[in-house]
């Protein structure tokens, strides 16, 4: 809680077996080194023709460019969840393409078909392009600020974890400068596509900004100046909120406090906001 993606070294192919002809940046990994979420980066031209299938879930976003899998092309905030087992006959990638990714296990690319019972159909996203769909402010915990809203991407059948987009709009301040803090019973992982999000008590993210929120840590309070657009996933449930009932007061230039491992606080530095003139 937090660092910004830019900060982070990209190493050769996955943390699992298979695809060395790709970069990764590991944003988390958890302490068995199997579940992860990684920036993956395909780079132009890069094709695959034999059929083959991931031993564990991959979920992704697209930050960049576009990858095409059997017959879908994933553009540019595109998703999809494809679980263990998900047979892909082809894939490729013209142009080179950035993608978010979560690997719900170690990934390891396995030739053919996969064996019987791998594969449950009740898990697949093969599509959502959130450019078609309309912001739901609706689906918003009514107990946080108005002006947000959500654009869903899935619900797992089973623990009820959510993906889904989520903005603000600018000038999104605490009313009187002061807020609670808050936290989750599940962990909130969290990655900035655009925009800024200011943490009181840890810093301001800003594009490429990303956070393993933890069960059970208070955070905050927190606002935007410029307004923001976030990935958001939950783990192990449903989301839920828990507010503190003390506010606390909230300034626009907290000092960068980050909450990390030791392996990626080496990397950690404040952001800085680009000129935008």
């Amino acid at each position: 809680m937090f660092v910004q993606a830019q900060d982070l070294p990209w190493q050769q192919g996955y943390y699992g077996e298979g695809r060395a002809d790709v970069e990764m940046k590991m944003l988390s990994i958890d302490e068995a080194g199997t579940d992860a979420t990684t920036i993956i980066r395909y780079p132009a031209g890069w094709r695959r023709n034999d059929t083959e299938y991931l031993s564990c879930h991959e979920e992704f976003l697209v930050l960049d460019g576009a990858l095409t899998i059997n017959d879908q092309r994933y553009d540019k905030h595109t998703y999809g969840f494809l679980p263990a087992g998900f047979v892909r006959n082809r894939a490729a990638s013209d142009d080179g393409a950035v993608l978010l990714t979560m690997f719900y296990d170690k990934p390891v690319v396995q030739s053919g078909e996969p064996p019987p019972g791998l594969f449950d159909p009740r898990l697949l996203v093969d599509y959502v392009n959130p450019l078609a769909m309309d912001w739901d402010p609706g689906l918003v915990d009514p107990q946080l600020s108005a002006g947000v809203a959500i654009k869903p991407l899935r619900e797992d059948p089973y623990t009820k974890e959510v993906s889904f987009l989520y903005m603000s709009p600018p000038h999104r301040v605490p009313p009187g400068m002061a807020k609670p803090q808050w936290t989750h019973p599940m962990v909130e992982e969290l990655y900035t596509i655009e925009g800024e999000y200011v943490w009181g008590d840890c810093g301001r993210m800003g594009p490429g900004g990303y956070a393993w929120w933890r069960e059970d840590v208070y955070h905050g309070p927190a606002g935007t100046d410029t307004g923001y657009h976030l990935f958001v996933r939950t783990v192990n449930g449903p989301l839920v909120n828990h507010f503190d009932t003390e506010k606390k007061p909230f300034v626009w230039n907290p000092e960068f406090r980050p909450q990390l491992p030791d392996s990626v606080k080496v990397y950690a530095k404040p952001y800085t906001r680009p000129p935008n003139y």
